[in-house]
């Protein structure tokens, strides 16, 4: 093989991991929307293909490990975009460089869509222990406090009036 059939691998793998970036980025878009309109089944739904689309991802990392440590790869740089502008291939490591920014900007996604579906399954219970009045959970108290220890939203009427 050559470092044409290298730089040639590698541009399909960009292929690949572009594919299933957009799909997960499309994904989450939509269970994001559901998540606003409350369809939980297709919620549901989604987070089987999100599964499918992480399994994917896993496996498009162990594809970089191998081209990574391919014979026919530059010797210098450890990312793919290093090894690819040490190949003069400033096009592809510009493309890929572009995916890199997809593939960050769905972790986020993935991560606030998970941060909010959290509160939102515990939106009904916060309700309550707000206007009950108890207590915050360890895990909300500050570190600036003192050590008081914090009291629910319940007293917040009881302050007002």
């Amino acid at each position: 093989m050559s470092n044409q059939d290298w730089t040639v691998r590698v541009a399909k793998y960009v292929d690949d991991l572009q594919k299933v970036a957009e799909t997960m980025q499309l994904v989450l878009d939509q269970t994001q929307m559901q998540s606003k309109s409350g369809t939980l089944e297709q919620i549901a739904v989604n987070r089987v293909e999100l599964v499918s689309s992480v399994t994917e991802l896993e496996q498009m990392v162990e594809q970089r490990e191998r081209l990574l440590g391919d014979a026919e790869a530059p010797q210098a740089g450890t990312t793919l975009i290093e090894k690819l502008r040490e190949a003069a291939e400033t096009s592809l490591a510009d493309r890929c460089l572009i995916v890199s920014d997809t593939v960050s900007s769905v972790h986020q996604a993935a991560i606030s869509l998970f941060v909010c579906q959290f509160h939102l399954a515990n939106y009904t219970a916060e309700v309550l222990r707000l206007l009950s009045g108890h207590d915050t959970p360890a895990t909300y108290r500050r570190s600036s406090d003192g050590g008081e220890k914090q009291h629910g939203g319940g007293r917040i009427f009881n302050d007002a009036a």
